[in-house]
């Protein structure tokens, strides 16, 4: 997985998060879903940035959980797009990112991310 590629696939999303706050009357950047959504963007791209070799499982699991609810909760948006583009190459490139259980109601329970 090139590096910087996927660094500006991440930035690109989260671009789009504030795009879609400022666009919108019903999304706000405190609120959910736009806020997990930029924490788990965020922590990927720390997690690149460490090493991108191994991202934690933990962070891989949320990441599939923001680009499942993605289909729902920004349907027909550039930001739909953008994490559909970021998890394309998680599933590309990582192996065990296609068998991953989505993090769902182990969010922010017992392990911290």
């Amino acid at each position: 997985m090139d590096k910087e590629i996927f660094i500006l696939l991440i930035d690109k999303a989260l671009k789009e998060t504030d795009n879609v706050v400022a666009k919108s009357k019903f999304f706000r950047a405190d609120k959910e879903p736009i806020l997990s959504t930029k924490k788990v963007l965020n922590l990927l791209k720390d997690e690149i940035f460490k090493n991108n070799e191994t991202i934690s499982l933990i962070v891989l699991r949320a990441m599939h959980d923001v680009g499942m609810s993605s289909f729902k909760d920004f349907e027909n948006t550039p930001l739909e797009d953008a994490i559909n583009d970021v998890t394309a190459v998680l599933y590309n490139n990582i192996p065990e990112y296609k068998n991953l259980e989505p993090l769902r109601n182990d969010f922010g329970k017992g392990q911290l991310i």
